[in-house]
Order: C-alpha cells, then sequence, then structure tokens
C-alpha cells in the first residue's frame, strides 16, 4: 500500500467498497453522457434557443418553432459526436494506457464540465459549435476509460452484469431528460 498516491481512493476502500465506487463513477459518467444526448432534444426546439443560434423562429400560429436552417440545427447536434466524441475516445484510450485511469477520468470530467459551461453559456452558432466539440472530446474520453475501468476492476463472474448496468444508465440518462422535458 506504501506505493499508492495519498489521494488515491484504493487507500481508503478495499474490495467490495471499492468495486462499488468505482462503479458508481463509471455508471454516473455513462449516465450524463445519455442525459446530455436527451437534453439537446428538448433544447433543439426551444424558441429563444432557436433563434439564438440562428437556425430557426417562433411560429406564433402554430405554436411551436420553425427550423429555416435543418442543416445547422443538425450540425450543431452532429459535432458532439464527430469529430468529438471519436476523437475522445481514441485520445482517451491513449491517455488513459500512459497516465492512468483515474488521471484520465479526472481530465476528462474537467474537461466535459468545462465544455458544458461553454455550451449554456453559448450566444451564437459558431460558439456552439465548439461548445459542443469541447464537451464531446471530454465525454468520448470518459465513454473510452470508464467501462475499461470498471471492468478492469471487477471479478471475471460480475464483469458482464457491471458493463450492462453502466449501458443501462446510459438509456437512463436519456429518460430522464426526456422526463424533466
Amino acid at each position: 500500500m506504501d506505493r499508492i498516491a495519498s489521494y488515491n481512493v484504493a487507500r481508503k476502500y478495499e474490495k467490495r467498497s471499492l468495486l462499488i465506487l468505482i462503479n458508481a463513477v463509471a455508471g454516473l459518467s455513462i449516465f450524463f453522457f445519455g442525459y446530455d444526448q436527451g437534453v439537446m432534444g428538448g433544447v433543439n426546439t426551444n424558441r429563444n434557443y432557436a433563434t439564438t443560434m440562428g437556425f430557426g423562429d417562433w411560429d406564433a400560429r402554430r405554436g411551436e418553432v420553425h427550423v429555416s436552417h435543418a442543416l445547422l440545427q443538425g450540425g450543431i447536434v452532429a459535432v458532439y459526436y464527430l469529430p468529438g466524441t471519436l476523437f475522445g475516445s481514441f485520445i482517451g484510450g491513449w491517455f488513459g494506457d500512459r497516465y492512468g485511469r483515474i488521471k484520465t477520468i479526472a481530465l476528462a470530467s474537467v474537461w466535459a464540465i468545462l465544455g458544458a459551461c461553454l455550451q449554456c453559456s453559448a450566444q451564437n452558432a459558431d460558439w456552439m459549435f465548439c461548445a459542443r466539440v469541447l464537451n464531446g472530446i471530454g465525454t468520448g474520453i470518459l465513454n473510452a476509460i470508464t467501462p475499461v475501468w470498471a471492468t478492469e476492476t471487477a471479478s471475471h463472474t460480475s464483469r458482464g452484469q457491471f458493463v450492462a448496468i453502466e449501458f443501462t444508465l446510459n438509456i437512463f440518462g436519456v429518460v430522464v431528460a426526456y422526463w424533466i422535458e
């Protein structure tokens, strides 16, 4: 235990409690990936957002957003995945192997929070494009590392269960976002 850094959770938790903690962190990471996916569905139909991003305006007669630039609207959503999460997952695998899973998860969490803050403060489509790519990179790193971290630490009899729980939490994140909407 002397070789373990003082900030490492393995100093405080052992065996089952450490495994539960690791899978809780991994599950939370995947949950928020699903939540982010679901939130954009509601945001895209918001009249203020459509006007601010410049892809549509409010049609008072029909009571809904009229999308005049569907490519712009779809592009804002899509850049999160390509190049965002795709590039992030490549970076995450390399960075995780080089610097360790815990440091990579910490970096990716800060990165994704920064990207989310930039998304919340976006005042035009260009800003939102950049924010979505940055958030996507952070999320891609998390999605590449957390399932690996969880399965590496689990016993061989529970690996499949933990991965299934994580990706069920992804779908649950989407459900929660739709329910809040």
